[in-house]
C-alpha cells in the first residue's frame, strides 16, 4: 500500500515538475518530466498528451506525433483529447484540409465545444469554403439564434464572400448592442485597414480600453495600423512593452523585428528573427520578415524561399501572400498572381488595393468576370462613381449575346 501511494506521489510531483517546466518555457525538460509520469502510469493517456504539448512547444512535431500514437495505442478509437491535439498539429504544420476534416468528425459526434464550433466555422470560411462555415454555425445558432459570438462569426462570413455592406451592418449592431464584445469590434476594425481606412481603424480600436486595450491580439492589431500609417517608431514602441509582458510571443517578437526592419534597423531585425526561430522554427512571421531582409538586400530568390516557407507553415498568412502576388506579378506569371490573389481574397484578408488588382486582373484574362463584377459591386457601393471603377465594371461586363435571325436565308445572286 505505501508503495503505491509512493508511485502516486511521485507521479504527480513529475506531472507538477513537468508543468512549471513548461510554464517556464523550457519545453524540453517538460518533456522529459512528463515521460517520467507515463512510465509510472502506464494505462494513462494524460501524460502522453502532456508530452506531445511539451514537444509540439519545442518544435518538435515527430516527437509530438509519436506521443499521440502511443496515446491512441492506449486509448484506441477516436478519443476526443488526442484528436483535438492532432488538430493543433495539423495546424502549425500547416495541413489545414486534415484539421478541418478531424474538427468535422468531432463536430459530427457532438465533441466539440461551442469556441471549438466557432473556431471551425471560422476555419473553414477562412479556407475559402462558406458554405461549410455556415453549416457549422447553424449547430450554435439553431439553439441559440441570438448568439452574439456566432454573429460575429457570421459577420466575418459574410466579409469573406465580399457581401461588405451586409456584414458592416450586422457588426455595427453587435457592438452597438454589446459595446463589451472585443472580438466584434477587432473584426471591425480589421475590415476598416483592409478597406484602406487605417485612420478610421485607429479611431475605432482606440474605444478598446481597460485591461483589454492590453490584450496580445489588440496590441498587435494596433501595432498593425500603426506600420500601415508608416508611424514605425510608434509601432515599435507598443510592440516593444508587449514583448517585455510576454517575452515568448512569437507573434509580438516576429512584428517587432518587422517594425525595426522599417526603421532601417536590419542587423536587429535579424536578431529578433533568429531569436523567435530558435522559440519556433517554423514561426510564419520570423520567415516573413527574414525573406523581407533578403528582399531588401536584392536577394530576390532567398526572399521567396522564406516566404514560400512561412506560407508552408501557414497557408493563410497573409504578409506573405501579399508579398508573393507581387513578386509572382513582377516576374510575369500573371496566373500564380491571380491565385495568390484569389486566397487572400477568400481568407478576407484582401486590401482595398488588392481587390482592385484582382478584379483588373480578371478583366485583362478575360476570366471570372462575375467574381470581379461581385468586387466592383461592392466598391461602387461604397464610392458611387468611382471613374476607375465604372471603367473596370465595364470592361467586366460580357457583350450582349446578338440574337440570331429566325426568318429564312435569302441567298443572292446566281451561281457563276
Amino acid at each position: 500500500m505505501a508503495a503505491v501511494q509512493a508511485r502516486a506521489e511521485t507521479y504527480d510531483s513529475r506531472i507538477a515538475e513537468g508543468r512549471t517546466f513548461l510554464a517556464a518555457n523550457q519545453p524540453e525538460r517538460a518533456a522529459k518530466s512528463f515521460r517520467a509520469a507515463a512510465s509510472l502510469a502506464r494505462e494513462n493517456v494524460e501524460p502522453l498528451l502532456l508530452v506531445a504539448e511539451a514537444q509540439r512547444a519545442a518544435g518538435n512535431d515527430a516527437a509530438a506525433v509519436l506521443a499521440l500514437k502511443e496515446a491512441e495505442a492506449i486509448a484506441p478509437g477516436n478519443d476526443p483529447a488526442i484528436q483535438k491535439q492532432m488538430v493543433d498539429l495539423f495546424l502549425q504544420q500547416g495541413h489545414v484540409e486534415e484539421a478541418i476534416s478531424t474538427l468535422v468528425a468531432l463536430r459530427d459526434n457532438e465533441q466539440l465545444s461551442d469556441k471549438e464550433i466557432l473556431a471551425l466555422a471560422r476555419l473553414q470560411a477562412r479556407n475559402g469554403d462558406t458554405q461549410a462555415a455556415i453549416k457549422t454555425l447553424e449547430v450554435i445558432q439553431t439553439q441559440r439564434p441570438d448568439d452574439v459570438e456566432a454573429k460575429v462569426v457570421e459577420a466575418e462570413i459574410l466579409l469573406i464572400r465580399g457581401e461588405e455592406l451586409l456584414a458592416a451592418k450586422l457588426m455595427d449592431r453587435l457592438i452597438e448592442e454589446n459595446p463589451g464584445l472585443i472580438e466584434a469590434h477587432l473584426l471591425r476594425v480589421r475590415y476598416f485597414l483592409n478597406s484602406g481606412y487605417p485612420e478610421v481603424a485607429e479611431q475605432d480600436i482606440a474605444t478598446i480600453t481597460g485591461k483589454d486595450a492590453k490584450r496580445p491580439d489588440v496590441v498587435l492589431l494596433r501595432a498593425r495600423i500603426l506600420t500601415k500609417l508608416e508611424r514605425h517608431e510608434q509601432a515599435a514602441e507598443a510592440l516593444t512593452q508587449l514583448v517585455e509582458e510576454h517575452p515568448d510571443n512569437s507573434d509580438a517578437l516576429g512584428m517587432l523585428a518587422e517594425a525595426k526592419l522599417n526603421l532601417g534597423k536590419s542587423s536587429e531585425a535579424q536578431e529578433l528573427v533568429s531569436k523567435v526561430l530558435r522559440l519556433h522554427s517554423n514561426s510564419p512571421r520570423a520567415l516573413y520578415v527574414r525573406g523581407r531582409v533578403l528582399e531588401s538586400q536584392g536577394d530576390k530568390r532567398g526572399a521567396e524561399e522564406n516566404y514560400d516557407f512561412a506560407l508552408t507553415a501557414d497557408p493563410r498568412f497573409a504578409p506573405a501572400l501579399s508579398r508573393r502576388w507581387r513578386m509572382q506579378q513582377e516576374a510575369g506569371d500573371k496566373a500564380a498572381a491571380v491565385k495568390t490573389l484569389e486566397r487572400l481574397y477568400r481568407l478576407g484578408e484582401a486590401s482595398l488595393e488588392e481587390k482592385v488588382a484582382l478584379a483588373e486582373m480578371y478583366a485583362q484574362n478575360k476570366t471570372n468576370s462575375e467574381r470581379g463584377l461581385k468586387i466592383v459591386d461592392e466598391l461602387l457601393k461604397r464610392e458611387p462613381g468611382n471613374p476607375k471603377y465604372v471603367a473596370l465594371k465595364a470592361a467586366l461586363t460580357p457583350a450582349p449575346v446578338k440574337k440570331k435571325s429566325s426568318g429564312p436565308i435569302i441567298l443572292r445572286g446566281g451561281r457563276k
